[in-house]
């Protein structure tokens, strides 16, 4: 397998519900809402905190715990908790292998923060390290968090390539026009001496 289609299939495994919202996703009208500025990120930080307990829980293969921390309407979208489970361990199962292992994935603390209404979305900064055979793959993407309850409790989409901006006002209506999703930067190869 080469390197580059390696890494495509790596970053898209943690957004592998994301690629399958294409499949006949209504379209949903954008929502009239209140919005107040950017709020510092100092104010939300279980937002970092859950953000990894879910990168964790994808990488220790406790599907059940990503599911929990994965935003609902993805799950519903994709048909359910029980083809969301079956989607997430399929895509990790075919892309982990003794040359090719994901061996972290690590969010930042949110660098864009939006409240609408009572609801807060958070762009996360995270960071995959990818072991291959010529040394470590180092990617940079995106989630967006979710909270209902002004930043106690955290759901997560992630935010990486497949996304465009009809699917952003399917998922977030009342938020897509405002959520700034970075684009993801080529992964860059660190070489093992």
């Amino acid at each position: 397998m080469k390197i580059l289609d390696a890494v495509s299939i790596t970053l898209l495994v943690m957004r592998v519900a994301c690629a399958n919202t294409t499949l006949a996703v209504a379209y949903a009208p954008l929502a009239q809402s209140t919005s107040t500025p950017s709020t510092p990120s100092k104010q939300y930080p279980n937002a970092k905190t859950q953000a990894n307990q879910l990168n964790n829980a994808v990488l220790s293969e406790d599907y059940e715990k990503a599911a929990d921390l994965t935003y609902p309407k993805l799950i519903q979208l994709i048909g359910g908790r029980a083809k969301y489970l079956a989607v997430l361990k399929g895509g990790m199962n075919e892309t982990q292998s003794d040359q090719f292992r994901i061996i972290s994935t690590v969010s930042d603390d949110p660098t864009d923060i939006i409240e609408v209404g009572s609801d807060v979305y958070a762009i996360l900064p995270t960071t995959m390290k990818i072991k291959v055979a010529e040394g470590v793959l180092v990617g940079q993407s995106s989630l967006i968090g979710v909270s209902n309850d002004r930043g106690k409790h955290w759901t997560f989409v992630d935010a990486g390539n497949g996304f465009n901006h009809k699917q952003l006002k399917t998922l977030f209506p009342a938020a897509a026009d405002r959520l700034k999703v970075p684009e993801r930067k080529p992964p860059v190869l660190l070489r093992t001496l």
